[in-house]
């Protein structure tokens, strides 16, 4: 070959090495985008949302109001962390509204006929039976939570509106009422349950073999098998916890407003949801914490306040919490982006 060849040869080698390295080196930038992008694109838009609030409205920032908010959160974060808990394990519970509802009304319509304690008790049989079954039944296939908790909650919605006949229950006895409107000093007692929940599921999830056990059994479920974790008991062992935490956020409701509303808990499985997926928690499971769930639920608690006094419809706010949790969503896709 002559010399001209040779150099000719060699210019070309030289090309295509160049040309894929600046193909690889786009490709890098554009995974580094999408990283910067699905970490920093919710709190961005969070912070944008608090400033324009702030001049929007002159008693957003007012202690009155950001009490108010820590107040209001305490029910749907002890949802929240429940939903969590489901969602690490590639689950989810759809019907944890519809039970906090269908909990609270039987507990208050059974306390008026035989009493607190003994109605108590039996609610309390209902929650863990309620958690069980849908654990249960999740057990018998791949991926079928949601079919599973979807009809769950029409059952536990239909249940509620029977046992009501459509209309709330009040003048019943509550003992628990402090849980819902007293005040430990100047903290709420219902924020120092949610604190409670939340401080214990963080050292499960830290530092114990069951909150190891939950990470894999959402991150790889097969693995999980072959590790020796019954993947079966911790599925229902966070179902029961799941409809526990959903009775605890139920009696607290009804000590804050004092009659058990047949529609209680109506879109509280939405709400649990996108502060976990806000919160950066993946659908597909193995990924997500309580901190994390924490700033999400504070998130969806300043959207919901603000949203109230800008005096926006209620219509709207569903439709403006449906496209957070479409956001949430698609962050999700772009961190699993391969």
């Amino acid at each position: 070959m002559s010399l001209s060849g040779l150099l000719s040869s060699l210019i070309q080698k030289i090309m295509r090495i160049a040309g894929i390295t600046r193909e690889t080196e786009t490709q890098q930038d554009g995974k580094k985008f999408i990283r910067v992008l699905s970490r920093w694109m919710l709190p961005v838009i969070f912070i944008l949302w608090i400033v324009f609030l702030s001049f929007a409205s002159p008693v957003f920032l007012t202690w009155g109001n950001l009490f108010n908010v820590t107040r209001q959160i305490a029910v749907i974060g002890i949802l929240s962390v429940a939903q969590l808990l489901c969602i690490l394990t590639g689950n989810i519970d759809l019907s944890i509204g519809a039970f906090l509802g269908l909990f609270g009304a039987l507990l208050a319509g059974l306390s008026i006929s035989m009493g607190f304690p003994m109605a108590f008790l039996i609610c309390l049989v209902i929650a863990i039976a309620w958690g069980f079954t849908n654990g249960f039944l999740v057990t018998r296939g791949e991926g079928i939570s949601v079919i599973v908790t979807l009809s769950t909650m029409y059952v536990a919605r239909g249940i509620t509106l029977i046992f009501t006949s459509g209309h709330p229950i009040v003048n019943f006895p509550m003992p628990f009422e402090f849980l819902g409107s007293g005040n430990l000093g100047p903290i709420p007692y219902n924020l120092i349950a949610f604190a409670i929940v939340l401080v214990a599921v963080l050292i499960i999830l830290r530092y114990t073999p069951l909150g190891r056990h939950l990470y894999a059994v959402g991150g790889n479920k097969q693995a999980a098998k072959v590790c020796g974790i019954n993947t079966n008991k911790v599925t229902i062992g966070i179902f029961i916890t799941s409809s526990m935490l959903a009775a605890l956020g139920s009696v607290i409701l009804l000590g804050r407003v004092a009659s058990a509303q047949p529609t209680a808990g109506t879109g509280m499985e939405m709400d649990s949801m996108a502060t976990v997926l806000i919160g950066g928690a993946s659908m597909s499971g193995g990924r997500g914490g309580v901190i994390s769930t924490l700033i999400g639920v504070f998130m969806l608690g300043f959207i919901n306040n603000g949203l109230n006094l800008l005096g926006i419809s209620g219509y709207w706010q569903y439709v403006f919490k449906g496209c957070i949790i479409l956001v949430a969503v698609m962050v999700d896709l772009l961190k699993n982006r391969k």
